[in-house]
């Protein structure tokens, strides 16, 4: 798998050999730009303070004094992205954070550790700073804990990760996550918009001699053009058919009748995915045939992502859509997806799963029969689907599957 790790929003991705794309010339210098805003400054405040009162009714309930955030899914999404766009990458976030019960709020770092922008955008939705020295801020120090227990007055203390004298509250603190916030979905929405137009933009420039890797560095271009950080991107060159365990192997295979893409990114903390199919001409029957079974697996994954619907009956579901589009196996070569939010994976169908299905919440489905894939990020906004990642004007392969019909992304003819 080839992934990209974003850094402070640069990527240097040398593909000027891998890859002669005719590119859009623009005009203007190009470090000359301003990430968009979607919310002003007030939104931000109020989302935070919704968030922040759902920790301190868990702080109370488990009779907690505090909690230190130290993973980047849980600092994202109480800060609102505020720990920095391109700041916090991976599991581990830049900058600890503490939630005492009586509802102070600190980020905790040493000299230099995050820009003054950080320190400002953490500032303006209500956290204070508590500078430590160079010598304190070694995780495995202890010092953290023995800063939270002083700034909180004493008592227990909760993290969401093993920390010395703390309890472990990883799990209730993806719970707090869940549902969306009417801002949270505004993102979402602007970040699922984006992703696919980054992705058509480059779909439509796919043409016979283009490597893998230089349209995976075409594809991260575009998501940095928006602010976009990504996190994965895979371009699969004439390989429909593919070993299980190699639905996108490495290399710099070129592009001669078909290509699959796929990106995970993020933006504020939240993470999309999406993956399309392109053809150069008219696909082969038996890709056509893939084709049309993956887009009745995929309409039964959205019919089924129903508000208290259990991720075990989700892929039960899709079980039996494989075995009724003559796939059988399918399902088995690959996680089918899940829940998505602050991580790539809040959790994932497996057989018998008794996660449940909730109103404002992401999802991710993967259906794919011998490595043709289409995926999009959906959001159950109350009871109604919406496709976040749909791209205006891809061809669709309309499904009708328990009395609605759902257009799923078809093959892109080049």
């Amino acid at each position: 798998m080839r992934s990209y790790k974003v850094v402070t929003g640069f990527l240097v991705l040398g593909y000027a050999l891998s890859c002669s794309a005719p590119r859009e010339i623009r005009e203007g210098p190009e470090a000359s730009w301003y990430p968009q805003q979607v919310l002003a400054l007030e939104e931000r405040k109020h989302e935070a303070a919704l968030k922040l009162a759902r920790v301190l009714d868990f702080l109370k309930r488990e009779q907690l004094a505090g909690v230190m955030i130290q993973t980047s899914a849980n600092a994202e999404w109480i800060t609102g992205g505020s720990c920095g766009e391109g700041t916090v990458i991976g599991e581990t976030a830049a900058i600890p954070l503490l939630i005492c019960a009586d509802g102070r709020k600190y980020f905790i770092t040493g000299q230099g550790k995050a820009s003054g922008l950080v320190h400002d955008d953490l500032r303006a939705i209500g956290f204070e700073l508590k500078e430590i020295s160079w010598y304190e801020d070694d995780p495995g120090s202890g010092c953290l804990g023995a800063i939270a227990q002083q700034l909180t007055g004493g008592g227990v203390l909760g993290s969401d990760k093993p920390s010395a004298g703390a309890r472990f509250v990883q799990d209730e603190m993806a719970a707090l996550r869940v549902p969306l916030t009417d801002t949270e979905m505004r993102k979402y929405r602007w970040l699922g918009k984006n992703c696919g137009e980054a992705m058509v933009s480059v779909c439509r420039l796919i043409q016979s001699g283009m490597t893998e890797r230089g349209l995976e560095a075409l594809l991260a271009d575009e998501l940095l053009r928006r602010a976009i950080q990504p996190i994965t991107v895979e371009v699969s060159a004439d390989a429909p058919v593919m070993p299980a365990s190699s639905a996108f192997p490495p290399g710099t295979n070129k592009v001669e009748k078909h290509a699959c893409a796929r990106i995970v990114a993020r933006r504020w903390g939240v993470v999309v995915e999406m993956t399309r199919a392109v053809s150069l001409g008219r696909a082969a029957d038996e890709l056509r045939r893939k084709m049309v079974a993956v887009a009745h697996v995929n309409a039964g994954f959205w019919a089924r992502t129903i508000p208290d619907a259990t991720a075990g009956a989700i892929l039960q579901g899709a079980i039996a859509d494989y075995a009724e589009v003559e796939f059988p196996d399918a399902w088995r070569r690959q996680p089918p997806g899940g829940a998505i939010g602050y991580r790539e994976r809040d959790w994932v169908a497996s057989p018998g799963s008794g996660r449940k299905v909730q109103a404002n919440q992401t999802f991710i489905w993967r259906s794919a029969v011998d490595g043709l894939e289409v995926a999009d990020t959906i959001l159950l906004a109350g009871d109604r689907l919406e496709v976040l990642t749909e791209i205006s004007g891809w061809p669709v392969v309309e499904v009708k599957k328990f009395g609605r019909i759902y257009r799923v992304p078809d093959i892109l003819a080049r």
